[in-house]
């Protein structure tokens, strides 16, 4: 019986004012100049932009950046529809901006040919067929982005990726699917990356945190909160092709021991409390605890998104996942809050997201 990883621009032409970008009275969006045969940029701005859903949409529609808005502090757009990311842009929220769907449609939408990059921002209250968060098509970097509370009826909850989708230093959480892939659904045209990320809390009928179909590395990251976190299809059908590559992770839950052929670990993963992932490469640990695993409830803990802190769970300070790789070992220099890893004066990083400080 297969467990369904039951855990597992180009602006418009107008007449303006001619003014100059170093004019402080105005907004002038200015592209740099070429340097010997090259062209300009482009794309480059000399203010933020609005923070408001027609902000967002301008500068999308500019392009280039990365472009910023000027929130003045922690801001909740509401939008009245989707948001199309149509072309080459890198969008930064700064920390202050969340783009909410109103419980009413889908969140963004980045299309085929498209590259993107959102940084900064919390993308929610999405609702819609699929994808509600952010449906991807195209190339979508997301850096420390958070995706929460949003819900479709079809795979993805939170996002569904169909193109190339690299998660870094992200969380996605407390998102819903009546299908599979609570959290996220990765087709089988999609390549996905998490590195240092958290996917937690999130609701589907299979694979509440990640279903894949495509091809997915996991890399640092912390999957937690959910009976079922990953699995590789939903139905317990493995489609061709499909791959998963996983180092360094904590899987607190179960994988679907039944539609995992592909799943290859690089070592230093832990499962918690199974051992249904087939984890048996140097420094893998299956079947630990709870209690050993003492993994802390998601919430702040420095940094711009929420993380799982290990021996902050109530059972002590201790956890299986500290101090387990060796430095030369650790794949990454930071962890999600973008602090050293590992530890300043250590020689070994912790398993997961979190990398905890002296």
């Amino acid at each position: 019986m297969s467990y369904l990883f039951r855990f597992l621009c180009v602006s418009a032409l107008s007449v303006v004012p001619l003014v100059g970008c170093g004019d402080t009275n105005v907004t002038v969006y200015c592209g740099t100049g070429g340097t010997a045969g090259s062209g300009g940029s482009g794309g480059a701005i000399g203010d933020a932009f609005p923070c408001t859903e027609q902000g967002i949409v301008d500068a999308i529609a500019e392009g280039g950046g990365p472009h910023t808005f000027a929130c003045g502090g922690p801001t909740t757009v509401t939008t009245e529809a989707e948001i199309v990311i149509d072309n080459d842009v890198i969008l930064n929220g700064e920390g202050n901006l969340t783009v909410a769907g109103d419980r009413d449609h889908r969140v963004f939408w980045v299309l085929e040919g498209a590259t993107a990059e959102l940084s900064g921002l919390t993308v929610t209250e999405g609702v819609s067929e699929e994808g509600s968060g952010i449906w991807n098509q195209g190339s979508l970097s997301l850096t420390s982005v958070t995706v929460s509370d949003n819900a479709s009826q079809a795979p993805g909850g939170g996002i569904r990726n169909e193109g190339t989708l690299m998660l870094t230093n992200s969380t996605v959480s407390g998102n819903s699917s009546l299908f599979t892939g609570g959290g996220i659904h990765n087709d089988n045209s999609g390549i996905m990356t998490a590195t240092n990320s958290t996917i937690s809390g999130n609701a589907g009928v299979a694979a509440n945190g990640i279903s894949n179909q495509g091809m997915l590395t996991l890399t640092n990251s912390t999957l937690s909160g959910e009976s079922t976190n990953v699995c590789c299809a939903g139905g317990g059908l493995e489609p061709e092709g499909a791959s998963l590559t996983i180092s360094g992770t904590v899987i607190s839950g179960f994988c679907d021991d039944g539609v995992l052929p592909t799943l290859q670990s690089n070592g230093y993963n832990i499962e918690s409390p199974g051992d249904t992932c087939g984890f048996d490469q140097q420094g893998d640990q299956p079947s630990v605890t709870e209690m050993q695993l003492n993994l802390g409830e998601l919430t702040g803990n420095g940094g711009p998104t929420m993380t799982h802190k290990p021996g902050d769970g109530g059972f002590g300070e201790g956890s299986a996942a500290i101090d387990q790789i060796p430095e030369a070992d650790c794949g990454v220099t930071t962890d999600q809050r973008g602090l050293p890893r590992p530890e300043p004066g250590g020689t070994m990083c912790d398993v997961g997201a979190f990398e905890v400080q002296p």
